[in-house]
């Protein structure tokens, strides 16, 4: 898991909150992160790969976008953040 996701565990899950986002999902979902933001994406383990693992033109989707700018995180939803990380 990303340091950056553990370190910023507080505000991700007050964000996942106040927005009706299931901090739990958002804690399983896939991560990529670089020096100053993590990207949560979902993967779907029930798809078959056919045994060539991730493919290129088939990439998983960005859920949530956080990024720590001078003011504090920022957190961008995208057209997938609904699907993948609303409380039931």
């Amino acid at each position: 898991m990303c340091k950056l996701f553990d370190i910023w565990t507080p505000q991700i899950k007050t964000y996942c909150n106040n927005h009706n986002l299931s901090f739990e999902k958002a804690q399983s979902m896939s991560q990529c992160w670089g020096k100053n933001d993590v990207i949560l994406q979902y993967y779907d383990k029930n798809r078959s790969y056919e045994n060539r693992g991730l493919i290129d033109d088939i990439p998983m989707p960005i859920v949530l976008k956080i990024t720590k700018t001078k003011n504090g995180l920022m957190f961008e939803q995208t057209e997938h953040t609904q699907k993948y990380l609303a409380v039931n």
